[in-house]
Order: C-alpha cells, then sequence, then structure tokens
C-alpha cells in the first residue's frame, strides 16, 4: 500500500468513530460486575453510573440515579435510660411506745417474721404493778358511789317526813285561825285570839316552806355527789385501760409481714417511749428511680419500663408518677412482677422510650436548606419535586416533619447539584425505618431542634444547618 492512501485512512478513522457515536451504532460497553450479596444500594448504584459512564460518556440530560426512602407518618420516638433501685416496698422504723427495760430480743436482724409476732420484749414488773394500782383505783371509785347512793336513800325519807309533818301542822294552824276569825266576828272571841292564831300560822307556813327547801336542796346535792363520784369511777377506769395498753405494749411486734432489716437494741438496755427499737422492711420491692422534670409527661402510672440488672432484663410499670421535681428530678416508682428476684439495693438500669414529635420520619440525611427553610426531594412521576418541611423533632438520625404525605418517597442525600423537576432513576428504595434502625439506643438523649453553626448543606433545625 502506498504511503499516500495510508494517510488517507488514518484521516477518516475519526470520522467513522464520530457517525457511529452519533447514529447510536457505537459498540455497547461492557456490563458492569454483579454486586456482591450485601453491598449496599447506592454502591450498586454509583458502580452501574460508572460503568456507563466509562462506556458512554458522560449522559448530560439522562435521569440521575438517586436511592429513595420510603417515610411514614407516626411518633417519633427516642430511648433514655436512668440509675435504679431495688428497694422494700414498705420499710418501717418501729419504736417503743412505753418505757422500760428490755428483757428479750426475740427476732435479730435478717429474719422474716409475721404481723402481730414478738420481735423485743420489754420486763413487764413495773407495767403489771401499774395496772394492778389503776385497778385498785377502780374498785375504790366505785365504793364511794355506792355509799353515796345509799346515804342518799336515808336521807331522803327523813326529810319527806319532816315536810309532810309540817304541811299537817300548816293545815291544823290554818283551821285554827279561820275559826278563832269567826268567833271573833260574831264577837264570841278577843281580838288578841285572832293575833295568836294568825302567828301560828305565819309559823307553819315558815316551816313547811323550810322543809321542802331542804329536800330539795338534799336531792341536788345527791345529784351533784353521785355524779361527782361517777365521773371518779371513769377516771379511774381510764386510766386502768392505760396501765393495760402499756403492758401490751411491753410485747414490741411486727407491724406487718416482713424482714427485720436491723435491731437497735441489747437485752438489759432501757428504753425510753420513742425510742427507735428495730427496722423492717416489707416483702414486697419497688424499684425506684430519677428523671429530668422533661421526661416526667411521658411517663404516666401505668407506663411500661425495662429494669436491666446483671445482664437480665424484666418488665416493670409506673406505679408512682408525682408531677412536682425534688433537686431537679422527679422521682419515679415502678411496681415489679412476682416473678422478679433481683435482691434488696441491687442497682440497675431503668429504660424507657419517650415521644419526641409527630410527622413523617425522615432520615436527617435527606433534608436540604434553602434560605433559612428547610426542604426535601421526592419522587414524584421520575422527577425530583422539592417540598419545603417543618421539623417538629429530631432523634438520633431521625427527624419529624411536616409538609410531606405518607408514603412519600424522599431521595437520600440528594446528589450534589440537583435541581428541582430533575429527572431521577430511584436505584432502590427501603423504608425510612430501615435506615434509622428503630429508636436510638438507650441513654441516647432526645435532641431538641437547637442547631450547631449552620453548615453546607444541613437542613435547618438539624445539626450542621441554618434556624
Amino acid at each position: 500500500m502506498s504511503l499516500k492512501r495510508t494517510r488517507l485512512l488514518l484521516a477518516a478513522a475519526p470520522l467513522a468513530a464520530l457517525f457511529l457515536v452519533i447514529s447510536g451504532c457505537a459498540p455497547k460497553p461492557a456490563a458492569a460486575p454483579a454486586a456482591k450479596p450485601g453491598a449496599a444500594p447506592q454502591a450498586g448504584a454509583q458502580a452501574g453510573a460508572q460503568g456507563g459512564a466509562q462506556g458512554q460518556g458522560a449522559r448530560r440530560f439522562g435521569a440521575i440515579p438517586v436511592l429513595a426512602v420510603t417515610v411514614r407518618v407516626g411518633p417519633l420516638t427516642a430511648g433514655n435510660d436512668t440509675a435504679a433501685a431495688v428497694v422494700p416496698a414498705v420499710q418501717s422504723t418501729v419504736a417503743s411506745q412505753v418505757s422500760g427495760v428490755v428483757a428479750r430480743v426475740v427476732h435479730v436482724a435478717g429474719e422474716w417474721v409475721k404481723q402481730g409476732e414478738p420481735v423485743v420484749m420489754l420486763d413487764t414488773s413495773q407495767l403489771k404493778l401499774a395496772a394492778a394500782n389503776a385497778q385498785a383505783a377502780v374498785d375504790n371509785a366505785k365504793i364511794n358511789y355506792q355509799i353515796a347512793q345509799e346515804n342518799s336513800s336515808k336521807d331522803n325519807p327523813r326529810l319527806i317526813l319532816q315536810m309532810q309533818s309540817a304541811q299537817s301542822a300548816l293545815d291544823s294552824a290554818q283551821k285554827s285561825y279561820e275559826s278563832q276569825k269567826a268567833l271573833y266576828d260574831i264577837g264570841g272571841a278577843p281580838a288578841s285570839a285572832v293575833d295568836n292564831a294568825r302567828g301560828q300560822l305565819q309559823q307553819a307556813q315558815a316551816n313547811l316552806q323550810a322543809a321542802q327547801i331542804a329536800l330539795d336542796q338534799n336531792k341536788k346535792a345527791d345529784v351533784w355527789t353521785l355524779q361527782q363520784l361517777r365521773l371518779a369511777i371513769d377516771q379511774a377506769q381510764l386510766q386502768l385501760q392505760t396501765a393495760e395498753l402499756n403492758l401490751h405494749y411491753s410485747q414490741i411486734t411486727a407491724p406487718f409481714t416482713g424482714q427485720i432489716a436491723a435491731v437497735n437494741v441489747n437485752q438489759g438496755m432501757y428504753v425510753s417511749q420513742n425510742t427507735a427499737v428495730y427496722i423492717i422492711v416489707s416483702a414486697d420491692k419497688q424499684i425506684n428511680f430519677n428523671v429530668p422534670p422533661a421526661d416526667a409527661p411521658n411517663l404516666p402510672v401505668g407506663t411500661a419500663v425495662q429494669f436491666l440488672y446483671l445482664g437480665r432484663s424484666w418488665p416493670v410499670h409506673v406505679s408512682q408518677a408525682p408531677s412536682a421535681p425534688i433537686n431537679g428530678v422527679v422521682p419515679m416508682v415502678a411496681a415489679v412482677p412476682r416473678s422478679f428476684t433481683a435482691p434488696y439495693g441491687a442497682v440497675g438500669t431503668v429504660t424507657y422510650t419517650l415521644t419526641i414529635a409527630h410527622g413523617a420520619i425522615v432520615p436527617i440525611a435527606t433534608l436540604q436548606t434553602s434560605e433559612d427553610r428547610n426542604y426535601v426531594f421526592t419522587v414524584e412521576n421520575g422527577k425530583a419535586v422539592m417540598r419545603y418541611v417543618t421539623i417538629s423533632g429530631q432523634s438520633g438520625t431521625g427527624a419529624a416533619v411536616s409538609g410531606i404525605p405518607d408514603g412519600a418517597q424522599v431521595i437520600m442525600s440528594p446528589p450534589p447539584g440537583l435541581l428541582a423537576d430533575s429527572a431521577v432513576q430511584v436505584t432502590s428504595t427501603v423504608a425510612a425505618q430501615d435506615v434509622l434502625g428503630g429508636a436510638p439506643a438507650p441513654g441516647q438523649r432526645p435532641q431538641a431542634v437547637d442547631p450547631p453553626p449552620a453548615g453546607k448543606g444541613a437542613p435547618a433545625g438539624a445539626p450542621g444547618g441554618k434556624q
């Protein structure tokens, strides 16, 4: 072949290649190697895109491959944990209600007792003597009352006879006066006789009045005396009841069935009233823990929580949930099931779940910001659609937003330069919950919508975004 002909063929080769590219007859590139099992969908999409770019060149007007997540509307939750301790449901410090010397310690610390069973017994010699003296005082008061009743029954009949005699004398003096006055009127009796009869009548009237007063006063005196003596009997009986009660209190018994936690006295020791003798705890247990005031409204009575101790978990429920904080925290109590075996004093962890907000739950990686407004790209009819959203809460790598419907496909980590209405091709679709991996692990505090300094491409209200 001549040199001139060879130069013509070399010059025509690029033109032929350009013609094949324009007409679409260029040879197809080799297929990209299959993704290994378990490889991320996004990695597969990137590998396919690179293979196409190597074989075809840049496709300026082709669909952009993206990874989409399907979002659901619901609650955004976050897990939290706090230290907790197993304590008795009831703990009581039992005090002596009487003074005395300890005669015997019946049960020591660690022993179980039934309700009403003696734990410590005091010497009863002085208490028995006090009860006997009180009984004697009651008997004496009853005797005095009986004597007063007998005297009253003797005096009253005598005074009644005196009054009856005075009444008879008055009747006789009245008749004598009337007779003398009648004789005087007809001239049969002198005036002195009438005056004498009138004087006797007046004296009889005075005697009757004096007898009536004496009888009335005696009756009143008897009533008052009997009332005083009856009151003395009542007081003596009260003293007897007190002495008998003190004798009963010489046995310091268990107020409920439980275990003796500590005994503070020994045999021969003198104890006074209100001295703490021993401590008893109930067989029933409970779990005490504290939560921040912001978490307390999310943990009403009946809320299910988990107690973790030595690698074992027990489901328990909140039984006491006050709203007022003490020293910056809210004390909580959880009731335990019958199968609960953790010992008194066991220190573990209570884990619980909080509802941070409600809305469409999206990964933080889907959020973008523009001019202090948050937005996401959704896939609709093969195009990227910009939708502005409002962040209502954030926890871990997820956020609750409003502005997109349930079931929407949201682009995960939008490619740089992605514009609204750009043609996109979803290479893989996963559920947003799978990307988030469920609620944050216990101990991961929910985050408020309070971002750090703004960063490029981060949403307002999200880490690294504007607000």
